[in-house]
């Protein structure tokens, strides 16, 4: 079971294929998903052991930085994220909704981490630039304190950046809601 993520985010379709490549060459970690996306960019997602994932997103950065917009190397990413990326998630009782919206891949892997990391919240979806104009976006969902208190962890890192494009907490959402995000 992989320990980490990494997340690397390009500028160039080319250059990102290349850098699949170039990723599992440098270490010992799997492709989980590499694609094109909105606004014609390309991300990777890959999955190993901390040393290994640091070590290929630090061979990327080496050889091909200025096509870099983004990347995250995530230690002891909590297993729920693989769900929220691959669309798997449940959740058990529906409750209140919060919404993290950002302009990079790694930004949005990043601050649904951090936000299921800081207290017990689940993660709804994770979606990356695909039909969103290259925007990303995370639901999580969880009691209402819970929820406020996951946003603000997971904003600071796309916050920093100049990454973050919005965040909204709906407590009590409508069943209508619920069936539209869900």
């Amino acid at each position: 079971m992989e320990k980490s993520i990494g997340v690397v985010e390009f500028r160039s379709i080319a250059v990102g294929i290349a850098a699949v490549d170039r990723i599992v060459k440098a270490s010992e970690v799997r492709i989980m998903d590499a694609r094109t996306i909105c606004a014609g960019k390309y991300y990777i997602i890959f999955a190993g052991n901390v040393s290994a994932v640091k070590n290929s997103i630090s061979i990327i950065h080496q050889e091909i930085d200025t096509f870099i917009i983004d990347s995250v190397v995530i230690p002891n990413v909590y297993q729920k994220i693989f769900a929220g990326i691959n669309g798997t998630s449940e959740v058990a009782e529906l409750k209140s909704i919060g919404i993290i919206e950002t302009l990079t891949a790694p930004s949005i892997i990043w601050a649904a981490d951090a936000a299921i990391k800081a207290t017990e919240v689940d993660i709804v979806e994770i979606r990356i630039a695909r039909a969103l104009g290259g925007k990303n976006i995370c639901i999580i969902n969880g009691e209402l304190s819970s929820v406020t208190e996951s946003i603000k962890a997971g904003i600071e890192y796309p916050e920093s950046k100049d990454f973050l494009v919005d965040y909204e907490v709906i407590a009590a959402p409508h069943q209508d809601l619920y069936r539209a995000v869900m």
